[in-house]
């Protein structure tokens, strides 16, 4: 999506902009991220002597993967964004070029590791059951196998 700045010409003038933008399923390091619905921008967009200055914030639901149990988790997020974009770096001064911008900002603000909650067990490393959803008749034997010998000593 195109935002016009024509009419940010002279320095020190801002503008506010607010959109609603449609942007499609993101996919990040073999991480799938699904949009729900449109993002909520709201932007002021300030003429500096070198640059435009964005500051503002997006909001959307995203789908995420929990990295536990593996289900599908609706996430809303509302992301504060400081973007500097110089005008060297602009091909036409009148347009600027958002989708690039939203993208990074909605990538930078996922967690190393998504949980649908802190308390979520996970699945069972033997059977593949979802912990949550239910327990199974596994039995885990959690013994960290260099110190398999101290159970063998006292089994004697």
């Amino acid at each position: 999506m195109y935002i016009n700045l024509s009419d940010l010409r002279e320095i020190g003038l801002k503008k506010s902009v607010s959109k609603e933008v449609e942007i499609h399923d993101l996919e990040f390091v073999g991480r799938e991220i699904e949009i729900n619905d449109v993002i909520r921008l709201d932007l002021e967009i300030y003429n500096t002597q070198d640059s435009f200055l964005l500051e503002g914030s997006i909001e959307a639901v995203l789908v995420l993967t929990c990295s536990r149990c593996l289900e599908k988790y609706k996430d809303p997020v509302k992301i504060d964004i400081s973007e500097e974009v110089l005008k060297s770096d602009l091909e036409d001064q009148d347009e600027l070029f958002i989708d690039e911008i939203i993208v990074d900002n909605i990538i930078l603000s996922l967690p190393i590791k998504t949980l649908c909650s802190e308390t979520c067990k996970g699945l069972c490393p033997i059977c593949g059951q979802n912990l949550n959803k239910g327990d199974c008749d596994c039995e885990i034997d959690n013994i960290d196998p260099r110190l398999q010998k101290l159970k063998d000593f006292y089994e004697k």
